[in-house]
């Protein structure tokens, strides 16, 4: 029997009792119930009206298959002190109709905000939605819940494993001829052939090296490459056209993969610069460390599926959602999403 049929059966008896006998005790005890759930009800309530939450702003990173820890911020805005609300979360991924439900309890101190921590264990790389879809309140004796449905969102960027490609004997020439493009916020109209490749400033960039006119106009600073920059990257090409019903099994290969090929590639030289298009626009970003693959990888994650046709760049590598790897015109190896993990960890390539 649940808690509010004991109470409720409990309040009968009592009432069967003084209607029986007719004594002032029994009817002080049945009183003393009545109120006693009147004040419970309008606990539940009060919290109910006090009690608010949201996610805290910022990028969160996981690892797949590991526990992530993720916070969300309970805001108590009344004075008594909230019981253990439960939280109901919604995660799916994009092109993922079924989502997946995962309850909390948390704790909230009475006037403040807390921040609570869950765990999160994401089956597949990619951006994992979570959305906070319900926080339930009780009142101190559990006898009523009381529902107070939300709509907020949050993103964790599921990185894949840190995995390298075997890539041996590397021997390769950087192309001659061709330009690269910039990133998408380098607005290329009235800008000189030669000052065409830039990248984003980084700190201990000379400043001879930054491009003033540019930075000016779009507020941020830029560089310039210098040949002896070029000959120190790789550059590569993604390709995203896809299903927009492609399972996240297969994007969880192709990360994996994308991730494999960078930094097997960074064993060789010191930064890979990835070029892909996000909707009508072309991006590019250097990956050079983990650090600098993270912030790739949550930038790649919010990018939509791209239209038209990109500008032509010339590349070493491009990369696509059919798991294609290539070195310009010729095929290096067909993944398969069924056996990526394998493919990655086994095969070795010479190049």
């Amino acid at each position: 029997m649940t808690r509010q049929g004991t109470w409720l059966l409990l309040v009968a008896l009592t009432w069967y009792l003084a209607g029986m006998f007719r004594t002032l005790p029994i009817a002080v005890l049945l009183l003393s119930e009545l109120v006693l759930l009147a004040v419970m009800a309008a606990l539940s309530a009060y919290f109910r009206a006090t009690l608010d939450a949201d996610f805290p702003s910022g990028a969160v990173f996981g690892e797949k298959g590991r526990d992530c820890p993720c916070r969300v911020r309970l805001n108590a805005r009344g004075r008594l002190p909230v019981g253990r609300p439960r939280l109901t979360l919604a995660l799916s991924y994009p092109s993922q109709r079924r989502k997946t439900v995962q309850r909390f309890y948390g704790g909230a101190e009475p006037g403040r905000e807390t921040e609570v921590e869950f765990y999160v264990r994401p089956p597949y790389c990619g951006p994992l939605n979570i959305e906070l879809r319900q926080i339930l309140t009780w009142d101190y004796l559990f006898l009523f819940p009381a529902k107070h449905r939300k709509r907020e969102h949050m993103t964790l960027a599921v990185l894949p494993p840190p995995r390298a490609l075997q890539i041996r004997s590397l021997s390769f020439s950087a192309p001659s001829g061709g330009e690269t493009r910039a990133a998408v916020s380098v607005p290329l109209s009235g800008i000189s052939p030669e000052a065409r490749d830039l990248r984003e400033y980084r700190p201990g960039d000379s400043a001879r090296s930054i491009h003033w006119k540019l930075s000016a106009r779009t507020g941020q600073l830029w560089s310039r490459d210098y040949e002896e920059e070029k000959e120190l990257r790789f550059t590569l090409l993604l390709d995203l056209s896809a299903n927009p019903r492609t399972p996240p099994e297969h994007w969880d290969a192709f990360y994996e993969i994308l991730s494999a090929i960078l930094f097997g590639l960074l064993r060789h030289r010191s930064a890979v610069r990835v070029f892909w298009r996000d909707g009508s626009r072309d991006l590019q970003r250097d990956v050079t460390d983990t650090a600098s693959g993270q912030a790739f990888f949550l930038r790649l994650y919010r990018s939509g599926p791209p239209s038209g046709t990109p500008e032509p760049v010339l590349t070493d590598f491009t990369f696509n959602t059919k798991l294609l790897w290539t070195r310009g015109t010729e095929p290096l190896f067909q993944f398969h999403a069924s056996g990526a993990l394998r493919e990655i960890t086994e095969q070795v390539f010479v190049l």
